[in-house]
C-alpha cells in the first residue's frame, strides 16, 4: 500500500468523473406502443395553468381499444396511464365521438358559437365571463386524413344554447373522451418521467 497522501483536488476530480458517467436508465414504457394509429385524440389545455403541453390533459384512443392518458402535474395521480376498452365500450365511444358528424362542423361557426354565447344574453342578465376557459382540441382520422376542431368550453356553450346541434355534437364527443382521462388504468409513467 502506498503511503503517499491523495491530493484533495484529485479526490474531487475522481468523484466528479464517476458522477458524470451516464447512468443506465430503464427504458421508458410508452402507453399503447403496439397499437394501431390513434383514432381519436383530445387535448385539454388549462386556461388557468398556462405552461404549454405540460399542463394539458391528453387522451389518445387507438383503433384497437387501447387508450393512452396523460394527467398533468396539477391533477391527482398525475402521470401516464394505459387502459383497454372492451369491444362494446369501443363501439360506444365511436358512436359518441361520431367522426362522420364532426367532419360536417365548420370551425369558424364553432368559434362564433362559443365566443358569442356571452354577447347574446339579455341586457338585464348578469353574466360572469370566463377568461380562463379551458381550450379543447379534438382530433380524429377521416379517411386517412387528420381533422381537428378547437373550442373554448364547448360544454358550457352547449348548455347555454341547447338547440345548437353543432355545439351539442362537439360537447358530446368531448365528454365521452374526457371521461376516459379519469378512469383507472395501468400506470406507465410518472409525471416528469422521460
Amino acid at each position: 500500500m502506498s503511503s503517499r497522501p491523495i491530493v484533495p483536488w484529485c479526490r474531487r476530480a475522481a468523484v466528479a468523473a464517476v458522477l458524470t458517467l451516464p447512468l443506465a436508465a430503464p427504458a421508458a414504457t410508452i402507453a399503447c406502443a403496439d397499437s394501431p394509429p390513434v383514432a381519436f385524440e383530445l387535448f385539454v389545455a388549462s386556461g388557468v395553468v398556462r405552461d404549454g403541453t405540460e399542463s394539458r390533459i391528453e387522451v389518445r384512443a387507438h383503433a384497437d381499444g387501447c387508450v393512452a392518458v396523460h394527467r398533468p402535474w396539477f391533477l391527482r395521480e398525475a402521470g401516464d396511464y394505459e387502459l383497454r376498452l372492451a369491444a362494446p365500450e369501443w363501439a360506444a365511444l365511436q358512436r359518441a365521438v361520431a367522426p362522420g358528424e364532426l367532419v360536417k362542423i365548420d370551425q369558424k361557426n364553432l368559434d362564433a358559437q362559443t365566443g358569442s354565447v356571452w354577447k347574446e344574453t339579455p341586457a338585464d342578465t348578469i353574466v360572469h365571463a370566463d377568461p380562463d376557459a379551458d381550450e379543447f382540441t379534438l382530433r380524429w382520422l377521416d379517411g386517412g386524413k387528420s381533422r381537428q376542431l378547437v373550442a373554448r368550453n364547448p360544454q358550457q356553450a352547449a348548455a347555454r344554447r341547447p338547440t345548437s346541434a353543432e355545439l351539442n355534437r362537439v360537447a358530446e364527443a368531448i365528454v365521452a373522451l374526457r371521461a376516459l382521462a379519469t378512469r383507472p388504468g395501468r400506470r406507465v409513467g410518472a409525471e416528469g418521467a422521460p
